[in-house]
């Protein structure tokens, strides 16, 4: 009867132990889950304005170009970010306005020169896809005559965009405990 009795309670232990493990990892991808929940809409390209089938093109057909379309957008998805938290020290400290409208201003600007780019190289790169939609043969020879100048101009301004946001990126990486708070207080 006492066998009995530490069997019937190493089943009850191996029961427990098996439910706290299936408990801890449902709250650590729950947590995960919740914790990057932002970082998918980086992922997406919300300031590029091409049709999917045209955003495909460029990635099959032309790859650096839509490495630098989406580092651009990522570019503008943090000067948005910036633009939001400096609103939010502007409304806190109503006194120190001049201060925060002066980098605002800027970002602004830097934001609207990367979103006049990216318009540029969309009225660029859609008659390449229309072309090569149409005739193969001619599209691929207008293609290959206009790839390296969409590359350059991409390039030039996606290097002169992360001069400015290279301090953004910086205060990007979060500390895990900074995201909770900032998950909390939202």
């Amino acid at each position: 009867m006492m066998k009995n009795k530490y069997n019937n309670s190493g089943k009850l232990l191996f029961i427990l132990l098996l439910m706290i493990t299936i408990a801890v990892a449902a709250g650590g991808f729950f947590a995960y889950k919740f914790l990057n929940a932002e970082k998918t809409s980086d992922n997406e390209m919300a300031n590029i304005h091409l049709q999917e089938e045209t955003i495909a093109f460029v990635h099959q057909s032309m790859p650096d170009v839509y490495n630098s379309l989406f580092e651009l957008n990522h570019e503008i998805v943090m000067i948005e970010k910036e633009l939001k938290r400096l609103e939010i020290i502007e409304n806190e400290y109503p006194k120190q306005k001049k201060i925060v409208q002066d980098e605002k201003k800027m970002w602004s600007k830097t934001q609207k020169d990367l979103q006049t780019l990216i318009e540029n190289l969309e009225k660029n790169i859609e008659p390449l896809f229309v072309a090569y939609t149409v005739n193969t043969e001619k599209g691929t020879e207008l293609l290959a005559s206009k790839k390296e100048e969409l590359l350059a101009s991409a390039t030039e301004a996606l290097e002169t965009s992360k001069k400015q946001t290279v301090r953004l990126k910086n205060t990007e990486e979060k500390s895990f405990i900074q995201k909770i708070k900032e998950k909390i207080s939202k």
